[in-house]
């Protein structure tokens, strides 16, 4: 064996020698530590018992302690009403008929019962034993002593039902402020005694529970019951201290009565009682210490593969709390956005209720229009994100005449521009095509998108500019090459890296000075990507922005783009005579309908869900001409109305065009629509344009 093989199994043998020490010291660390750390584990586990248990307990007496509240009210006003106790005995009778008809109602409810102006009250109809004197009785001690607030008994058997029950009581007071009896109700916790005496951890593990005085209502060693805590022996006096203190016992070692080494946890409820779980200490720390031998053994085997796993999950969490972090942003800067343009809305149409003046309505109008276009530019950039991240977004490719496309985007963001007074040019090449094909909405929302931001970022009496131009020919098409330009703030290299990312924006400060979403330029990236171009940025701080972005584009045709951009505005009375069904459920939009469709005269008839638009259309005999119809309604929905209609075999049935109406715009939507029977889809909001054209195609 040369000394290099040697040198070589040494080294490994070394290393083998390294990592079995370090694995022996581990499993003996771990064995001794490991019974700690399942401790903790079991008082975590005696925590969380205790949380459901003061949760269920507390749920349990809080609702009926709030419906005794409220028959105290009512028996108040009553009093201070000057109304007779044959009246406040007929109240105390209805309520508990209802209580006791309905058990959900208030669990464990057995009756309710006063004591008013001398004279004995019964809802349930009991008639007392001729030695039955309610001022002598608990409830109305109790009361009396607390004045005005609630008391509540101590637990003790029922006579009538032989569950242990308890009793809300409390004074009320006539229009004088003078005491004139007492209200009480019976409810049964035989539910609450079992759930506590059934709660178990470590297997020998038992419920307990201590009343306001301190006195155990429930003990597994029966001899306990109405014993006062610091009699009861042992080591409970410890408890009682931590208790009187007002801490919380957690796993506390006494000894108990019987003289068992237990581990005990104690809560405080809302009415002073003490619920508690006490656990023989040999029961709770003997599965501490077989899950340390246990653990101890299988970490052996696993701790290669745990280290593995622990580092990748590191890293994988790193990443996720990253994009959580940038989510969480993001959550934040959408509601800035939303809420803003919603309180406008709001605050102006308030503004406008208050007005008369036609002009001042006016321009209310025209904000409030602003404001809510904005916010549908919030909402829309949201869904098309959602598009985004389940790979549904979409081209639709048209012939359209480009300038013109251009023409209608400087218009849209003149107005900005132009309020913060900065110079915009417009260089467009001359080889471009006249007409291209392509999708016309998505490429001006990028362009828009872009301008827009130059806008934003670009001081007063700054310069931005727009440039198209022709970059090569390509087959049935070209390669366009825009760039928008402005002097404003610059970007960052590093700031530069985070652009394009969803839920990002340059710095977290952008959105409170300039507004925004963060996530027009992913969606304008997506948009590029889909028209199988590139987007990026050039850049510095203070030296003003470039971004430029290629999309591929068909040649397009002149005649057919002329012909799809050519509109009738002249829709006055072009509909007179014709008749249609509108199905919307919700009565703001078939108002809303029904006026912008006014000036056509085209005749109306309304139908608040998909049974009611049937049955209209049943009952016309075919003289109707088209259906606009909702897609979620009550009762009946749009596309089984649409169904039922197409199948009824009456007269225009199945040729009678059916328009979805609806917010309901995804693909698979319009999808929807088709096969339920539609003939067409028309978004949410309307674009009143879009609407008329649809009755056009199909009523003239």
């Amino acid at each position: 064996m040369n000394k290099r093989v040697r040198k070589f199994i040494g080294i490994n043998i070394g290393q083998v020698l390294f990592v079995f020490i370090a694995f022996l010291t581990m499993v003996l660390v771990s064995y001794f530590y490991v019974g700690n750390i399942v401790s903790q584990q079991m008082r975590s586990i005696g925590e969380e018992t205790m949380n459901t248990m003061q949760a269920t307990i507390t749920g349990n007496l809080v609702g009926s302690e709030l419906m005794f509240a409220n028959v105290i009210q009512s028996v108040e006003a009553m009093l201070k009403e000057n109304q007779s106790n044959e009246d406040i005995w007929d109240y105390l009778i209805s309520i508990n008929t209802y209580f006791s008809e309905n058990h959900s109602a208030i669990s464990g409810f057995l009756s309710v019962y006063a004591y008013i102006r001398d004279e004995f009250l019964d809802g349930s109809l009991w008639i007392p034993p001729e030695n039955y004197y309610a001022p002598s009785r608990p409830w109305h001690i109790g009361a009396v002593k607390n004045e005005d607030s609630i008391y509540i008994s101590e637990p003790y058997l029922d006579a009538d039902t032989g569950g242990i029950c308890i009793t809300f009581s409390q004074q009320v007071f006539d229009a004088f402020g003078q005491p004139a009896g007492i209200v009480a109700i019976d409810i049964d916790i035989t539910k609450v005694t079992d759930f506590i005496a059934d709660q178990t951890i470590a297997n020998d593990g038992y419920g307990v529970l201590l009343n306001d005085q301190m006195r155990f209502s429930i003990h597994r060693d029966i001899d306990l019951i109405g014993i006062h805590i610091n009699v009861a022996g042992g080591e409970y006096s410890i408890l009682e201290q931590i208790i009187l203190d007002g801490k919380e016992v957690s796993a506390v070692r006494f000894l108990n009565a019987d003289d068992v080494d237990s581990i005990a946890f104690f809560r405080t409820i809302f009415n002073g009682w003490h619920i508690g779980i006490i656990v023989p200490r040999s029961n709770y720390y003997e599965q501490v210490y077989t899950m340390g031998i246990v653990l101890s053994i299988i970490g052996g085997g696993l701790m290669l593969i745990l280290a593995y796993i622990l580092i990748r999950t590191r890293a994988q969490k790193m990443r996720s709390d990253e994009k959580n972090m940038d989510k969480s942003d993001f959550l934040t800067r959408m509601s800035h956005e939303m809420r803003t343009p919603m309180n406008a809305i709001i605050g102006i149409t308030e503004i406008a209720k208050n007005v008369n003046e036609l002009e001042k309505i006016h321009n209310c109008l025209i904000k409030i229009e602003s404001a809510a276009n904005h916010l549908l530019g919030v909402i829309n950039d949201v869904l098309d994100m959602s598009k985004i991240e389940v790979g549904k977004l979409e081209l639709s490719e048209t012939d359209f005449l480009f300038n013109d496309m251009l023409e209608q985007i400087i218009s849209v963001v003149a107005v900005n521009i132009d309020k913060k007074k900065q110079q915009f040019t417009v260089h467009a090449d001359q080889n471009i095509p006249h007409a291209i094909t392509a999708d016309k909405q998505r490429l001006a929302q990028v362009i828009t998108n872009l301008i827009s931001n130059a806008n934003k970022f670009t001081p007063e009496n700054g310069n931005i500019k727009l440039m198209v131009c022709k970059e090569n020919e390509a087959e049935n098409g070209c390669l366009l090459r825009i760039e928008v330009w402005d002097n404003g703030i610059g970007i960052s290299k590093e700031q530069q890296s985070r652009l394009f990312q969803p839920f990002e924006q340059a710095d977290g400060s952008t959105s409170r000075k300039y507004g925004g979403t963060g996530l027009g330029l992913a969606i304008s990236k997506k948009i590029i990507n889909l028209m199988n171009g590139d987007i990026w940025i050039e850049s510095e701080l203070g030296k003003g922005t470039r971004f430029i972005f290629t999309a591929l584009v068909g040649i397009g045709s002149t005649e057919k783009a002329i012909a799809s951009d050519s509109q009738d505005d002249d829709y006055d009375g072009l509909f007179k005579g014709k008749r249609i069904i509108l199905a919307e459920d919700v009565e703001i939009n078939r108002e809303i309908v029904m006026s912008l469709l006014e000036p056509t005269l085209v005749e109306i008839n309304c139908a608040e869900n998909g049974a009611e638009a049937l049955r209209i259309f049943r009952e016309s005999f075919g003289k109707f001409d088209m259906i606009f119809m909702d897609l979620q309604m009550p009762e009946m929905d749009g596309h089984e109305a649409t169904r039922k209609i197409r199948a009824s075999g009456l007269p225009n049935a199945k040729e009678i065009p059916i328009i979805a109406m609806t917010a309901n715009v995804f693909r698979e939507d319009v999808e929807q629509c088709i096969k339920s029977g539609m003939n067409a889809h028309v978004g949410k909001p309307l674009n009143i344009n879009e609407v008329l054209k649809m009755m056009k195609k199909y009523l003239i």
